[in-house]
């Protein structure tokens, strides 16, 4: 198998699960929300293949340009989701992961861009590990967004007492509420030192901060948005809809970053 075709697996059984997992909103048999783990997670295994031919042929992490961050992050997510699935049983995070991984892997696919070896004046410790840390830090910060949309439902579902396709699978709002600061604790964490290793990174080069544009604009925005979130954690203020406006800003200023990337 040459490297697209291990990409069109992934990406054929990414869609695959996705639609079964939507299907079991209308069907009640857990076995529905199984077969879709199933079916993604062998993408995700086709998936791992590709990264690694990627890894392989070109010397370096797959954290270079557009195609090679969105699958990544998209990887990073699901083997995220793989184990709060194992460790909580946590069936509805699938509704908001599932689409996710295939519609970034569906970039991937899309924008094409020849996967090559790095620049040699880029080859250092600490841009390698800006680009990591980023890269990893959105992936965590994107699991804590899907929770906390599932708090938000949950809590809604609660005060108007009524219950939706989703309620069967939503745990309950405190394990959401948990899982979100987890994940979004974390992820900030890790989102946080890529950042403060690229502007380190920039000063050390010639690009200094007459590189800016929308990349590090929409990283920080996000990072702003992301801290603002955090503290509504921190001091016990969430308050739903508020807090939805705010991920939803974050999200916004991810995707214009991830979108300003180019090859490195």
């Amino acid at each position: 198998m040459n490297l697209s075709d291990t990409l069109y697996v992934a990406l054929a059984l990414y869609a695959v699960g996705t639609v079964v997992s939507l299907a079991s909103l209308f069907f009640r048999p857990k076995g529905v929300q199984h077969s879709a783990l199933i079916v993604m997670t062998f993408g995700w295994v086709a998936h791992t293949v590709w990264i690694g031919t990627i890894c392989s042929k070109t010397g370096h992490p797959p954290i270079t340009n557009l195609p090679e961050v969105v699958s990544f992050i998209g990887w990073t997510i699901f083997a995220t989701e793989l184990f709060l699935y194992f460790r909580f049983r946590v069936y509805a995070a699938s509704f908001f992961v599932y689409p996710f991984v295939f519609l970034m892997l569906l970039v991937a696919a899309l924008v094409g861009e020849p996967f090559a070896p790095i620049d040699p004046s880029l080859r250092s410790t600490l841009f390698t590990g800006h680009l990591l840390a980023a890269t990893v830090g959105v992936a965590g910060l994107m699991i804590a967004l899907a929770f906390t949309a599932l708090a938000y439902l949950q809590d809604r579902s609660l005060k108007m007492k009524t219950r939706g396709p989703l309620w069967r699978w939503i745990p309950s709002l405190s394990v959401c509420r948990k899982l979100s600061y987890r994940s979004l604790a974390v992820g900030f964490s890790v989102y946080t030192v890529g950042l403060i290793m690229g502007v380190v990174w920039s000063y050390r080069t010639a690009a200094g901060l007459g590189a800016v544009g929308s990349k590090e604009i929409g990283g920080v925005i996000a990072w702003i948005f992301f801290a603002i979130l955090l503290q509504t954690y921190i001091s016990g203020v969430f308050r739903g809809r508020r807090t939805i406006v705010i991920s939803a800003c974050a999200f916004v200023a991810i995707i214009v970053s991830l979108l300003g990337i180019a090859r490195v």
